[in-house]
């Protein structure tokens, strides 16, 4: 294992003991619209910073409530310190803490802890995805037989990616605030996603990306080209046929919406 890996891990373990103690769950402030910030994300980043920097100075840290840039063409981490902050302050344990590492404007390893659970999960380029429990680690692989997708994004796109996935009746339809769903593919909970938002900072959805395709799901963007970390937008399944699937009703959702207008 890289020694940038162990320092992710290490970095999630102690950020997960924060917000697992729920401590700062509580002080919420907005920041903007229906979006929010609670004193134990603001806590959970700076204990990530610590860490990170403690074993990798000359790497910069771009997080989700602290901000940063990246320096030249140095290795920089993304950091979402509690993604689902929503869910978490209600008390409902669907988030995560995602840490990804981009070299030469590549995620090349990621670690994500998983509210509530002690489970982490990480990955390195083309070594696969691997779960870390109290039992000890074992690597994961996508699957489709929990025949539940997830799915979110806000506006018309998302709202009729939703009723045709619903009238379809074939799957079980998840919404919620996290992109703990990520993970939740890697390791066969979920058959797939579909993420329709357009203006997302790679901070959230970097580290999930990487460890769906680390697990062997099949990941685009919404156009069905190659996936980047830096444009959002995203359809993941555990196979070919149902990606297809997936695509399909991104697609005519697309057209319904141009002939109205």
């Amino acid at each position: 294992m890289k020694a940038e890996t162990e320092a992710a891990l290490k970095a999630i373990q102690a950020a997960m003991r924060i917000a697992d103690s729920r401590d700062g769950a509580d002080d919420i402030t907005s920041k903007g619209g229906i979006d929010l910030v609670t004193a134990a994300d603001v806590r959970c980043e700076d204990s990530i910073r610590d860490c990170l920097g403690n074993a990798f100075p000359d790497y910069p840290v771009i997080g989700e409530e602290r901000g940063g840039t990246p320096v030249d063409d140095s290795p920089y981490w993304l950091v979402d310190p509690i993604c689902g902050t929503r869910p978490y302050a209600s008390g409902v344990p669907l988030y995560c803490s995602n840490i990804a590492l981009v070299e030469g404007g590549r995620v090349t390893l990621a670690a994500i802890g998983i509210g509530g659970t002690g489970e982490m999960m990480y990955g390195e380029s083309g070594k696969g995805a691997w779960l870390r429990t109290s039992s000890g680690d074992q690597r994961v692989r996508a699957h489709d037989a929990s025949h539940t997708l997830w799915f979110d994004g806000r506006g018309k796109l998302a709202a009729n990616v939703v009723r045709r996935a619903m009238l379809l009746e074939r799957w079980f339809i998840w919404q919620f605030s996290s992109s703990i769903a990520y993970p939740y593919v890697a390791a066969g909970r979920m058959a797939g996603l579909v993420h329709c938002s357009h203006h997302l900072s790679p901070v959230h959805t970097a580290a999930g990306c990487f460890m769906t395709q680390e697990a062997g799901a099949v990941i685009t963007n919404l156009d069905g080209g190659p996936w980047r970390f830096d444009i959002p937008g995203y359809i993941v399944a555990a196979t070919p046929d149902l990606h297809a699937e997936l695509r399909e009703i991104v697609d005519r959702s697309r057209k319904e919406i141009e002939a109205e207008s």
